[in-house]
């Protein structure tokens, strides 16, 4: 079961679920860059609802595994809304072609996007999330002791798993509202007081 550390940063980010919930209008009409760019968005918000139930029922492999996605589908829509060339959204709209490897979509990020510098340390960390998702080295390890077989997971890892998926959550939220041309001053302030002070909605 999972801790009463744990429990409490569940909490929190039940929170910023909420306020995401209250921000975050329906779709305006989009056109098909948009739409597809859309979609990615809303997937990586689902995906950080799942992170949040997983942790709170102690499923912690699954949490983790998540998080590899979830960033995935973030770079994934902001690359499509940003840098994607006509012909390319034509090809991911006709599924002939998935869009670029990670890699390719964050480099063209960091050059264009106006929070370029977190696309340089998402790239960074991305290679490590891999692990999480298709269970190697570093999941693995989480699962043997010394002399037996069990899960792992510290505290503390699980609320940084957490952290940074509301991280992530949010600055999907603001590229969601971008893509939908509306505000997102409310947001950046939510994004900047969580990024450097750790303070959730209250």
């Amino acid at each position: 079961m999972p801790s009463s550390e744990i429990k409490h940063a569940v909490q929190q980010s039940a929170r910023l679920s909420d306020s995401l919930h209250n921000i975050l209008a329906n779709e305006a009409t989009l056109d098909v860059r948009g739409r597809f760019a859309m979609a990615y968005l809303n997937i990586s918000l689902d995906h950080r609802e799942a992170i949040l139930l997983l942790i709170s029922y102690g499923a912690y492999t699954s949490a983790t595994a998540l998080h590899r996605p979830l960033l995935e589908a973030f770079v994934t829509g902001a690359w499509i809304d940003g840098n994607a060339t006509d012909k390319q959204i034509e090809s991911i709209a006709t599924f002939n072609q998935p869009p670029p490897k990670f890699e390719k979509m964050a480099q063209q990020l960091r050059k264009t996007h106006a929070l370029g510098k977190w696309f340089e340390i998402l790239r960074e960390h991305y290679g490590i999330l891999g692990d999480y998702t298709h269970g190697h080295g570093r999941q693995l390890s989480r699962w043997l002791g010394p002399n037996s077989v069990g899960p792992q997971y510290k505290d503390a890892q699980m609320i940084e798993v957490l952290w940074n998926a509301d991280i992530i959550g949010l600055l999907t939220a603001v590229h969601r509202e971008k893509v939908s041309n509306r505000p997102t001053g409310q947001l950046l302030q939510m994004l900047e007081a969580l990024m450097y002070k750790h303070e959730y909605p209250s």
